[in-house]
């Protein structure tokens, strides 16, 4: 089965502490885990049946993924970027992907465009579905896989950390009924891409992610969240 997931090159974390930090990640991409939420370590342990400095690893490998923020004397948090910093990431991610259009390092293998087409097609039934959710999540998968396939391995890795705080700012400021990406969008660009016309590429590119800022209304308020044993309890 195909999955959805956005994940980071972890360093230093072993198999266990992988498993957790794969969980937060994702419960704070589908919006399960709002921004602000606390992440306190014995609360996690339990929840994980893992020990204290386990998680104390785990909620550290996020902190340096800006995903979340530890605060001293207050604990661990779920990263709640203001405005400003919504639009500098935002912005950020308009360099580099649109940089990464005009500049591949390689063209897409056949197994590289059979994937994205695949995550197209998951895309198109959860917008169906009206599932902004699983949309917000298969959004990330094809940006991030066609970094990879482009072959340059640090911007996949930055552009992996930019998914997991666009998915942030979009549970922040997403307007109501708004989609993350444009239906069509994904399939323009990956024809683009296949056909190697490259500034055709950029240009849709450029123009895909000043729609999902556009998207965006600033002065919306923080989503509640249900308590962290509901969201994460197994």
């Amino acid at each position: 089965m195909l999955g959805s997931g956005v994940t980071l090159q972890e360093e230093g974390l072993v198999p266990e502490e992988s498993v957790v930090a794969q969980a937060l990640r994702d419960a704070i991409l589908e919006r399960r885990l709002g921004p602000g939420s606390r992440l306190p370590e014995e609360q996690l342990a339990e929840i994980f049946a893992s020990s204290r400095g386990r998680i104390r690893r785990v909620l550290l490998a996020l902190a340096r993924e800006r995903i979340v923020v530890i605060q001293p004397s207050r604990g661990a948090f779920v990263a709640s970027p203001d405005a400003v910093e919504a639009r500098e990431v935002l912005a950020a991610r308009r360099m580099i992907e649109v940089g990464a259009m005009e500049r591949p390092c390689q063209p897409l293998t056949e197994e590289k465009r059979d994937l994205l087409q695949q995550v197209i097609e998951e895309e198109h039934r959860a917008h169906a579905a009206h599932d902004s959710v699983a949309m917000i999540r298969w959004s990330g998968r094809f940006h991030l896989e066609l970094a990879r396939g482009l072959g340059n391995t640090v911007i996949a890795d930055i552009i992996s950390e930019l998914i997991l705080r666009t998915s942030l700012i979009i549970a922040i400021y997403e307007r109501q009924q708004a989609t993350c990406c444009l239906k069509a969008d994904h399939d323009l660009l990956l024809a683009a891409v296949n056909a190697r016309t490259w500034p055709e590429a950029a240009r849709l590119m450029s123009r895909h992610l000043l729609e999902i800022e556009q998207n965006l209304d600033f002065s919306a308020p923080a989503p509640p969240t249900m308590s962290l044993g509901l969201i994460l309890r197994r």
